[in-house]
């Protein structure tokens, strides 16, 4: 007979607790335990509670390897068991009648009746597994992640992702949490209504003037929004959003110009001055380019009826001297150079520059959109973290480190599906291979990777730390940089439109006002997207930044040091991106540390 201690931690979310009742068995290196209850007077396992039990074992079972937990609804006299409820535990702790408390982490809500197998918590790869019965269990672990997490094709082309229907088929421990959810359609359905008020929704029509569309501007406006709102016409600021903007990962500098886009000295000279000329500037390296060619013949949506329009811009751009602003120097906006497809200038109309401009920014919602955010930010963690769940048990270390119309979106991830490849993942890769290392005032390259900053001294497991990086960085910083900014770029719809009604010009000096604003999307569609992205860069609470982690899977001393030294690092950066902040006119806060989530969270 051995007395043991076991403490239970449930849950503080609300559904935590549970009205079933719960038992363990013990698995020792001799033997297993019978289901030995849990029960004291009164109710358990009430959210947030940590609670002791004292369990007598009629043998001994040897030194602990494992804890199973037992879940099933309580039966009552005449009326029979209750249905199951779900239960949110933390952690048990169990204390043998010799020796030192044994924490077995658990952090999972268990749906149902049912039993769950716990190893302690300390961190281990498979070959650590010394005992026939720790090999046994991980692998049944495996094989039961592997049927609940199975790989479907949603589309061709496309990466697979979890073989689910709808949200609801969803196990609990990947679900928003209830209050979160809540929360989201609580937000959404008092967005919906002020619009709904406005009489906004249901016009189908055109926009009647850009002083109109103010109405809708002034729909949960921020600070960086309205700086887009005064400064959209400016070349400077419709350059810095390649840097700082909404797609800050396609401006590439160019040391040739593309056969394709034949840009001349006479054109740009009024933005380069006396005394040097394309060749040279080539040569200095101060000239960008950002091509926005996958884009070419893309399948448009229809939207009211109407046939939607899309180009391919090539949008060529300079470093002025010294400090100077980043500026436009000249668009295409076909990949086809030839009399149907001029090249737009800053010397050119008002109005042809501007639309030539909003093209571009066209462009860069659809790419932004279905690949810099949909593909590289959402289907690609998704695919990342269903490789964990199907791959690494519980206990292993990584598992503990670590969410244009339809067919048109579809067809460009099919395109950049191809393209992909592990350096574009990889941020400082990334950065080298675009050649922009040195551009100034590009702050998503600057926080980017002190963010990244993850040591890499361990030199046989530098590939690994280096794929676990890229893994993490992508599914919580890149994510924050390329999501959080959408509703500041768009709530000023002529900065970002999401479609365009009427083709790209084909010849200079026919641009007017009346013509921009026919260009534009309709005032239901307007609605719909800015809707849609305020939403979408609305964290709906239960927040976790980070390297804040509520679920304490770790329980050696040395993660738990390398957890604090992060924070501490993470605090240092913070520091210096708000000190940087202050001297700008428009701070750049989308990678500040408190302000990004641990992983893809809406």
């Amino acid at each position: 007979m051995a007395d043991f201690r076991v403490r239970v931690s449930t849950g503080k979310a609300f559904g935590a607790g549970t009205w079933d009742k719960v038992s363990v068995s013990i698995v020792g290196t001799q033997e297993e335990s019978p289901p030995l209850p849990l029960d004291n007077l009164g109710k358990e396992f009430t959210a947030g509670a940590e609670e002791d039990f004292q369990v007598t074992l009629p043998k001994d079972v040897g030194q602990v390897l494992l804890l199973r937990v037992h879940k099933a609804p309580p039966a009552l006299p005449l009326l029979g068991p209750l249905a199951p409820d779900a239960w949110f535990c933390r952690w048990f702790q169990l204390t043998p009648p010799r020796g030192g408390p044994l924490l077995f982490p658990c952090y999972q809500w268990l749906e149902g009746a049912g039993s769950l197998v716990l190893q302690e918590g300390t961190a281990k790869v498979s070959r650590a597994d010394h005992h026939p019965l720790l090999q046994q269990q991980r692998q049944e672990e495996l094989q039961a992640r592997q049927e609940m997490y199975q790989w479907k094709a949603y589309n061709p082309g496309w990466p697979h992702c979890l073989d689910k229907r709808t949200v609801k088929d969803l196990d609990l421990n990947i679900k928003y949490s209830t209050a979160k959810n809540a929360n989201f359609y609580l937000q959404a359905g008092s967005a919906f209504a002020e619009m709904k008020i406005k009489g906004l929704l249901d016009r189908k029509g055109l926009w009647r003037s850009l002083n109109e569309m103010k109405r809708i501007f002034n729909f949960r406006k921020t600070p960086a929004a309205e700086h887009a709102f005064e400064h959209w016409q400016e070349d400077a600021f419709f350059a810095s959003q390649f840097l700082n903007g909404l797609n800050p990962v396609l401006i590439r500098r160019c040391h040739y110009l593309p056969k394709n886009f034949p840009v001349t000295d006479a054109m740009v000279a009024s933005v380069l001055g006396p005394g040097t000329s394309l060749q040279a500037e080539l040569e200095k390296g101060s000239l960008f380019l950002v091509d926005h060619g996958i884009l070419s013949g893309i399948h448009t949506n229809v939207i009211n009826g109407k046939p939607q329009f899309s180009a391919a811009p090539m949008t060529l751009l300079y470093q002025s001297p010294g400090c100077g602003p980043l500026l436009p120097l000249a668009i295409q906006l076909s990949q086809s150079p030839g009399p149907h497809s001029p090249i737009f200038l800053p010397t050119d109309d008002e109005w042809d520059w501007l639309l030539a401009k909003t093209w571009v920014r066209n462009a860069e919602f659809s790419f932004h959109e279905a690949l810099t955010h949909l593909l590289h930010s959402h289907l690609l963690p998704e695919a990342f973290t269903l490789a964990t769940l199907r791959q690494l048990p519980h206990c292993h270390p990584l598992f503990k480190s670590t969410g244009i119309g339809i067919e048109g979106f579809s067809e460009l991830i099919q395109r950049n599906m191809k393209q992909l490849n592990y350096s574009l993942l990889c941020l400082p890769e990334d950065i080298r291979t675009r050649g922009v290392e040195d551009i100034p005032g590009y702050y998503y390259r600057d926080d980017g990777m002190q963010i990244w900053g993850i040591p890499s001294s361990l030199e046989t497991r530098e590939a690994l730390v280096q794929y676990v990086t890229m893994v993490i960085f992508n599914c919580s910083a890149k994510h924050a940089a390329v999501s959080a900014g959408q509703f500041d770029a768009c709530a000023w719809m002529p900065n970002l439109p999401p479609s365009m009604q009427l083709p790209p010009p084909t010849s200079k000096g026919l641009a007017t006002r009346e013509g921009f604003i026919a260009t534009l999307p309709p005032v239901n569609a307007t609605c719909d997207v800015i809707l849609a992205l305020w939403l979408l860069s609305k964290e709906p609470g239960d927040r976790r930044p980070l390297g804040t982690y509520p679920d304490e899977h770790f329980t050696e001393e040395a993660p738990r040091r390398s957890i604090a030294a992060f924070q501490s690092h993470l605090a240092q950066i913070s520091g210096a991106i708000q000190e940087r902040n202050r001297g700008l006119v428009l701070p750049y806060t989308y990678l500040d540390p408190p302000l990004i989530e641990n992983s893809v969270s809406i």
